[in-house]
């Protein structure tokens, strides 16, 4: 039986003392500078590899070794995340800028490997085109704390999984492959799934949840109905599990992100207060003092809760027709913000994303409230913008931005790129990404995010036969997905 190797760091150390510094002429002999989770991973995929080509291997503590991968965060012609991949006298180098450099050039050797074996190892010098490369994934938490996407079949089947660690370890593993670094988890009002709030303590739902309530055709558009009364009174629990045990399992699953060079940003819609609606006073109404303090406080605990947790995101819409700009954006300041500012007091020395989607209000006036998160040494404010609405498959180039680029002068944005359009067929064409990410004007830009609404990229529940575990979507769909993510690296 084919067996793999995969490091852990004290069984890496351990073998390394059992082998010979001497050159085998039998075996490949593989030296690792430094051993970090992140190269952890790509060694796994190169032994992987080496094993499909019947290639022999050993471990060395000895440089005199046929690959070498090593961390030279002082190369001048590496950015972060970039690697070489390089071929001399026989011996394959690969360097990375930092871990996930190294990772990314790991991950392109294992592949060539595959492909051509090891003598068709080709030279490579790749840095990250898009510096930020992510997914947007509407979570179906618990029927309680729905999301955007949570009136559908594809949500309903998948809110197990969404506590499932094995669901995201895969996830996340693929993502690094295809070279994405970012999760944005959308959902309409997460903190009662997700937090304990100081003060809104009841607030915090045990156990997950979805409702038996037969479900109708069509819901509202702008997230209203999702909690009606007839769905919350018919629920089944999925999973028997305490708010504490929620946060460990959150935990687990960023850190492993972590592990791959993968961040979690958590990005809501608003207002809305699922989940919390008339617990100790709260409302959906934008003047409510007690809602606007609770807003506060959970978006602190959040980052207390979660030490990995990259940033939060809002939009200030969907639930908040019949007010001024100004008066969605005193409401956000004072809520998400101030939550954030909190935040960075309490924990000086760490760094904070915060992204303000300029859907449905004023990107003027978006810049000129939140000035002190812009100008905050440990906050990167950025702006979020549907790039092509909701249809990047409608053509290579948008019209859509120019006026909002205008508008935010020298910030920059992540672009919001909506797949609504194709869900179940396999899908790819890379000449069309390339020159569609080529054609997204540079110069604002922070990256990217790239998903859907009204579908759930969680684990595909469509196949009429399948064998075993039902594939996850970006597995069954992996062309399509790494495209994105590798094109947005390289294109």
């Amino acid at each position: 039986m084919k067996t793999k190797f995969f490091v852990q760091a004290a069984i890496f150390f351990a073998a390394i003392l059992t082998i010979s510094s001497c050159r085998k002429p039998d075996k490949t002999l593989i030296y690792v500078e430094q051993i970090v989770p992140q190269i952890e991973f790509a060694l796994y995929e190169i032994t992987d590899a080496l094993e499909g080509k019947t290639i022999s291997y050993e471990l060395t503590e000895s440089k005199n070794a046929d690959i070498i991968i090593e961390i030279d965060p002082n190369s001048s012609d590496l950015q972060a995340e970039g690697f070489k991949l390089t071929r001399d006298k026989g011996v394959i180098r690969v360097t990375g800028a930092d871990p996930a450099g190294a990772m990314y050039g790991g991950l392109e050797l294992a592949e060539q490997i595959k492909i051509a074996g090891l003598d068709g190892v080709t030279e490579q010098h790749q840095n990250p085109y898009m510096e930020r490369r992510g997914t947007k994934f509407n979570i179906p938490l618990d029927v309680r704390t729905p999301s955007y996407t949570d009136v559908s079949d594809v949500a309903q089947k998948n809110i197990a999984e969404m506590w499932n660690f094995d669901f995201w370890k895969e996830y996340i593993d693929n993502l690094a492959r295809y070279r994405y670094n970012f999760i944005s988890l959308w959902n309409l009002h997460p903190f009662p799934s997700m937090v304990k709030v100081p003060g809104y303590e009841d607030v915090a739902l045990n156990d997950v949840q979805r409702s038996t309530h037969e479900w109708e055709e069509n819901y509202d558009t702008n997230g209203w109905g999702f909690c009606s009364p007839e769905i919350l009174a018919n629920p089944e629990t999925l999973i028997e599990i305490s708010i504490e045990e929620k946060i460990k399992f959150w935990n687990k699953v960023m850190a492993y992100g972590k592990s791959r060079n993968i961040d979690f940003y958590i990005v809501t819609w608003n207002i809305f207060v699922h989940g919390a609606k008339d617990k100790y006073g709260i409302t959906d109404e934008i003047d409510n003092p007690i809602t606007r303090d609770y807003f506060r406080k959970s978006v602190k605990q959040m980052f207390v809760s979660y030490p990995h947790l990259g940033g939060i995101g809002l939009t200030t819409g969907e639930n908040m027709y019949g007010n001024t700009t100004q008066q969605k954006e005193d409401w956000a300041f004072e809520t998400y913000a101030r939550g954030m500012l909190d935040a960075a007091a309490e924990m000086p020395d760490r760094k904070f994303t915060f992204i303000h989607r300029q859907h449905m209000t004023g990107a003027k006036e978006i810049a000129e409230k939140f000035k002190p998160l812009v100008d905050h040494k440990n906050i990167e404010f950025i702006f979020s913008f549907k790039y092509a609405k909701a249809h990047v498959m409608s053509a290579t180039r948008q019209p859509y931005h120019e006026n909002f680029i205008k508008d935010i002068g020298d910030l920059k944005t992540i672009w919001t790129l909506r797949n609504d359009d194709n869900y179940y067929y396999r899908w790819g064409a890379p000449d069309f990404v390339r020159e569609f990410i080529l054609n997204i004007p540079i110069q604002p830009s922070r990256g990217f995010y790239y998903g859907s609404d009204q579908w759930v990229w969680g684990r595909e529940f469509t196949m009429k036969n399948p064998e075993g575990q039902r594939q996850i979507e970006i597995v069954k769909h992996w062309n399509h997905w790494m495209m994105w993510g590798r094109l947005g690296y390289n294109p």
